[in-house]
């Protein structure tokens, strides 16, 4: 992958379920392995969401703001656990699914709101990507081996040309991460780091 390459294709940022209920202390998945007395197991994910992920999806907004290729994050639906829920449940599990406060959607940035891992099913997206002329898309993201890989999978068969960017993506450990990548990567998919991506834009 060259400058010129991406100079000629029509790029789209895509941030997969960036939101509270799914990476973040004390909200969602990591409150509930607390509860669970199995917090640590997760100090590998937590880590990195905090270290490696939001900087580097930080650091791919402050350049990519100040360009014409578009910014879409999406996030998946928080359904009740059961119908007795109250209002407060389902106000709470709203808040839960609200993207993290860091790298928080501006106004003119698509929010794409989904009930399946794949980011296309169900959804407009798709279409959008193609009334725009879309046919690359840089992804980023959680879980690398659940909602990043259906919607990695799913954009390879719509044929987009995909760039995957290994650390600005996690799985709960190293293992389940990079058995993820490997299947990826044998769809001919280009996987790469952020700091190469952000040299060659």
């Amino acid at each position: 992958m060259t400058q010129e390459d991406l100079s000629e294709s029509k790029l789209a940022l895509i941030i997969i379920d960036m939101q509270y209920n799914i990476t973040a202390q004390g909200h969602g998945v990591l409150k509930y392995a607390e509860e669970l007395g199995v917090r640590e197991g997760y100090d590998y994910y937590h880590d990195r969401i905090q270290n490696r992920i939001i900087p580097n999806i930080r650091k791919l907004l402050k350049y990519l703001r100040g360009t014409d290729i578009p910014i879409i994050f999406t996030k998946i639906r928080s359904h009740p656990f059961s119908s007795g829920d109250t209002k407060a449940d389902l106000e709470d599990l709203d808040r839960e699914g609200v993207i993290l406060e860091e790298i928080m959607p501006m106004n003119d940035e698509l929010v794409i709101t989904k009930d399946d891992p794949d980011m296309f099913e169900g959804t407009e997206l798709d279409s959008l990507l193609r009334e725009d002329g879309i046919n690359t898309l840089i992804m980023a993201g959680v879980l690398t081996n659940e909602c990043v890989e259906a919607s990695v999978l799913q954009a390879v068969e719509n044929d987009y040309r995909v760039i995957l960017l290994e650390d600005s993506t996690a799985a709960f450990s190293e293992s389940i991460h990079e058995k993820a990548l490997e299947l990826i990567r044998d769809k001919k998919v280009i996987i790469t780091s952020t700091e190469n991506i952000l040299n060659l834009l």
